[in-house]
């Protein structure tokens, strides 16, 4: 791992992350796997323009194999609702913004749009360690008793648990052979265990 200060704020680039966006380079041979890369650092700035608008401060930036992970400093994490789902709506919010930008633009950029609007798409969907899972998780614990949203989180885990090896079996059984989903499928599939 390679680690060092800007500003007050330690970045770690682990060798993953690496070796992830080499191998998808490697892997797709096309230009979408560049502008996929791109689309995560838009939605990763995304948050971090929210966070500094919010007045929280970052300690730290984690760039590993499956992705990027933002570390907010303890004492300034948000504890208001409306300011934590800002902050987790943002990355996405910004996707779809490029997204909706790139359509009234020239057709070269309709391929990088599509590709926002994919990350921005995944991002919100409703795993426990995704930005959509993760808002949902907030409104369990802002709108129900403190049991009830305990409840509804270990739900929400053991659905997720179930639905993405049911995805890749719907997804095979159709003819999808791409590598880079199955890929994604087993990182969501370990991610739900895990987390």
């Amino acid at each position: 791992m390679i680690s060092f200060s800007f500003k007050n704020i330690k970045v770690c680039l682990h060798f993953s992350f690496f070796a992830a966006v080499t191998l998808l380079i490697l892997c797709s041979g096309n230009p979408l796997s560049v502008y996929s890369f791109y689309a995560c650092l838009i939605h990763e700035t995304g948050h971090l323009v929210m966070m500094f608008l919010m007045g929280q401060r970052v300690k730290r930036l984690v760039f590993y194999g499956a992705g990027i992970k933002i570390v907010p400093c303890r004492s300034c994490e948000a504890e208001d609702f409306t300011a934590e789902t800002a902050v987790l709506s943002a990355g996405c919010v910004l996707n779809f913004f490029i997204y909706g930008f790139s359509m009234l633009l020239k057709e070269e950029l309709t391929a990088f749009g599509a590709v926002n609007l994919a990350i921005g798409l995944f991002n919100m969907m409703p795993m426990s360690f995704l930005d959509g899972g993760k808002i949902l998780i907030q409104c369990f614990y802002r709108f129900f008793s403190f049991e009830n949203a305990v409840r509804l989180e270990k739900l929400l885990k053991g659905v997720n648990v179930i639905t993405v090896p049911a995805a890749a079996i719907i997804m095979y059984i159709a003819g999808v052979r791409n590598f880079t989903i199955y890929v994604t499928l087993i990182f969501l599939m370990f991610s739900s265990v895990m987390m």
